[in-house]
């Protein structure tokens, strides 16, 4: 069964966005507006128990969370939701999933972006905390004003660093090779084995770190 779920609120100044998800992608885009317009599209088997999404907001945070009750009987087909969300840009937001790919776009900054099962991608924007256990990583970053941290333990990680970047980027991988055109110096290791680089732009003032377990790291300026 299929049911489309499309709303519109209005984020004042300094308002945030948290989303969590269980099933299903995520895809956020920035705008220049001031109201959220949510596009959710929510499957389940036909003896299945359909999820349902929350919405409520706390202080100035808007919570749409996902709440999926266990099914005890045969359930033909998997449930899931799938989002879409255009977001004005200069929102905060921070998103979880468990099972599914994450998608984030032209918006100013998030907290976290984080998933167990699916890929990620990020594109002008400038995350505190990207990460997947299963799954592949690329992040093109607008600027990077704080600490930050991108991770994965089976998948590549793709990173593009602003070059007027001031910031010390540290990557580690123990099965993959890193390639970076970032100055700095990649550890001399045998073809097996852990690897790492450390390189630094402009003053150094801020901290990336990028890891794998199982996956190469490639590190570009943008």
């Amino acid at each position: 069964m299929i049911e489309v779920v499309e709303r519109e609120y209005k984020m004042e100044p300094g308002m945030k966005l948290k989303l969590g998800n269980i099933n299903g992608y995520v895809k956020m885009e920035g705008y220049d507006g001031n109201t959220l317009k949510l596009r959710a599209e929510k499957k389940w088997g036909l003896l299945g128990a359909e999820p349902k999404i929350k919405i409520k907001k706390e202080g100035n945070t808007l919570i749409i969370k996902v709440k999926q009750k266990r099914s005890f009987g045969i359930s033909i087909g998997e449930s899931a939701v799938n989002f879409e969300l255009l977001i004005p840009k200069e929102v905060e937001i921070e998103v979880a999933s468990v099972n599914g790919s994450i998608t984030v776009k032209n918006i100013s900054k998030a907290d976290k972006i984080a998933t167990v099962n699916g890929r990620i991608h990020v594109e002008n924007v400038e995350p505190r905390k990207i990460s997947t256990v299963n799954g592949t990583i690329k992040a093109l970053m607008t600027r990077i004003s704080s600490d930050a941290g991108i991770s994965t333990v089976n998948g590549s990680i793709e990173v593009y660093v602003p070059k007027n970047a001031n910031v010390e980027v540290r990557a580690s991988t123990v099965n993959g090779k890193i390639t970076t055109d970032i100055p700095g110096e990649i550890s001399k290791t045998p073809i097996y084995g852990p690897k790492s680089f450390m390189g630094i732009l402009g003053e150094g003032r801020h901290k990336l770190k990028i890891s794998a377990v199982n996956g190469s790291i490639t590190i570009k300026l943008r």
